[in-house]
């Protein structure tokens, strides 16, 4: 009989609004659970020859690695490997597996794990640096090793058994990129922010997420658990009560009526009461967002996010891959604009192809431009598949990271260099192709008006440029209260990116995940950011929201709101303002 538990709560941060109702499925970091067992002497050979099949697999495994890095980058990039061709060529861990495992007559799974469980610990307190760096490549090398004997050759997350809330340490860009979407339910992870990749994932997916949970949560829910997440307030109820289960599925379809309500509205002009008109777009990740960008009512799709072309590739995108999925997309908008961003692979966003190796600090690091700028045929494929879409569409070409004007004008003397070889193959293209930047540095928005002069529109993606003026991490959830989107510096870097662009007389957006907030929607207007991108779902709730709104009130807000010292009475100002004009925005976002 199933053991009877008390309904508790857990408190962790709303990331995607909405509430699930369903049963928890447990993810935790190891993917496969090594059993202890007996075997008969007779069982020895036949283990042994696992082992080395197991061995083999992952020797082939890695080279086959090896080869593509030293293909795609240098020879020097690949040599990473190499300790892991050494560990599988370690005589006397091998050794060792295989006495032990005739003398103890243990299956060869449980035994090499133990074993190079032990070399692992024995290492790593070893005083010489290089020695210690050397139990990480163990480690690697072990599990795959060991998913291998074990025919390991898929993530749990590939094949759910049925409808779950997913319930993990932390969800990556590789888990949702080949997820089986309708079978999630909701996320739960112990780490992430607002702004980290699940819950931009969840909300792009339209499910609920509470992510940042307090530590050791792993330990308080168990597979089959009857879960509620709750992505208003950023609870999760565990093993709930009838009258909590009641509670929840009368708000859950309350909140079912709510959302539907948008779609009737989404043919409306999201325009102030004084006639000011927005532009609301949508972020997409692929194809697969433009039915939903269309269904909702966006205006074009302001951000593509092209990486996730890449993410669990086993191979770089052609030229022609890429240049059909971009036309499709194009041609499917119908006339809307299509902002195109090149890839921004790097930080959570890794890829095997590209960025197989691990860096210390990566979203300081060899990501986005700064890695494409040395691979240029990378830039080249993607840049020139971009501007042959353009024939097909509303296309536009958004470069991110960038830091200021050096780096773009590299970027735009390779984008000269792609024109150029078009019109000498004779492919069409849109030879006035609008070109911006993702304002995400500090730098560049302080840069603002010497980049203005070089490109036709900035998109400020404010989920780095708040992570890289504040010195806080966006994944971190033991420094997400330091995460202030209204931080006075952060307002005013942005004022400066617009009074930039309209001196230049440039559009300017805003395409991070303040946009897709009401709270936040009344500053930013009045700051002069006329074109908010967002997921699909969330463009509904602002459109009724610009509705009821006056230019010269918001404006007077932002006015307000940048001379503040703290954050807290921005939001303050923002609130108030919803509080008065949209009491039905708030009571359902904001709980």
């Amino acid at each position: 009989m199933k053991e009877k538990r008390n309904e508790f709560l857990i408190h962790g941060i709303p990331a995607s609004p909405g509430i699930a109702i369903g049963t928890a499925l447990v993810i935790r970091k190891a993917e496969f659970f090594i059993e202890e067992r007996n075997i008969t002497q007779d069982e020895v050979a036949s283990e042994l020859a696992r082992l080395n099949d197991a061995i083999q697999l992952t020797k082939k495994q890695i080279l086959s690695l090896q080869n593509r890095v030293q293909t795609i980058l240098t020879e020097k990039d690949a040599q990473i490997f190499d300790a892991h061709l050494l560990v599988l060529d370690d005589k006397m861990l091998m050794d060792e597996v295989e006495n032990t495992v005739g003398k103890e007559l243990k299956n060869v799974d449980f035994v090499f794990n133990r074993t190079a469980q032990r070399y692992i610990a024995t290492i790593s307190k070893m005083p010489d640096p290089y020695l210690r760096e050397r139990a990480q490549d163990i480690r690697d090398v072990a599990e795959r090793i060991i998913k291998n004997l074990q025919s390991k050759t898929y993530s749990i997350l590939d094949r759910l058994p049925g409808q779950r809330i997913i319930v993990a340490h932390d969800v990556t860009p590789s888990d949702t990129a080949t997820i089986e979407k309708e079978n999630v339910q909701a996320f739960a992870t112990e780490v992430g922010g607002k702004t980290s990749h699940t819950a931009i994932m969840a909300r792009s997916m339209q499910i609920p997420a509470v992510v940042g949970a307090q530590n050791l949560f792993l330990d308080k829910i168990h597979n089959g658990d009857l879960l509620i997440v709750d992505g208003y307030l950023g609870i999760i109820v565990v093993n709930p009560q009838p009258n909590t289960l009641k509670i929840y599925a009368d708000k859950e379809t309350e909140t079912e009526k709510y959302y539907s309500g948008f779609l009737k509205e989404s043919r409306l002009w999201p325009e102030t009461l004084d006639g000011f008109r927005i532009q609301l777009a949508a972020n997409i990740q692929g194809p697969e967002g433009v039915p939903d960008a269309k269904r909702y009512g966006a205006a074009g799709i302001g951000l593509f996010r092209t990486e996730y072309l890449f993410i669990n590739a086993k191979e770089l995108p052609t030229e022609e891959k890429q240049f059909s999925i971009y036309s499709k997309i194009a041609s499917d908008m119908e006339g809307h604009q299509v902002v195109i961003r090149t890839f921004d692979l790097g930080g959570d966003k890794l890829s095997e192809v590209i960025t197989p190796f691990n860096e210390p600090n990566p979203f300081l690091g060899f990501r986005a431009i700064r890695l494409f700028l040395e691979y240029r045929h990378f830039m080249v494929t993607q840049l020139k598949a971009i501007l042959r879409a353009s024939a097909f569409g509303n296309v536009k070409i958004m470069f991110p990271m960038i830091s200021g004007c050096e780096e773009l004008d590299q970027l735009l003397e390779i984008l000269a260099e792609c024109k150029a070889e078009l019109r000498q193959s004779g492919l069409p293209f849109d030879e006035n192709i609008q070109v911006g930047i993702m304002v995400e540095i500090p730098s560049a928005a302080i840069l603002a008006e010497e980049l203005a002069q070089k490109v036709d529109f900035f998109s400020i993606g404010t989920n780095d440029l708040v992570q890289y003026t504040l010195a806080v991490d966006r994944t971190n959830e033991k420094v997400a209260y330091l995460y202030q989107p209204l931080h006075p510096a952060v307002l005013r870097l942005m004022k400066n990116v617009v009074d930039a662009a309209k001196k230049r007389r440039i559009w300017v957006s805003v395409c991070g995940e303040m946009a897709s907030e009401p709270r936040f929607t009344p500053i930013l207007l009045g700051l002069g950011i006329h074109e908010l991108s967002m997921s699909p779902s969330a463009i509904g709730p602002i459109r009724r929201l610009a509705r009821r709104m006056r230019m010269f009130e918001v404006e007077k807000i932002a006015a307000t709101a940048l001379k503040t010292s703290d954050p807290k009475d921005a939001m303050r100002l923002s609130e108030e303002y919803l509080n008065n004009i949209a009491p039905d925005i708030m009571s359902m976002s904001f709980k």
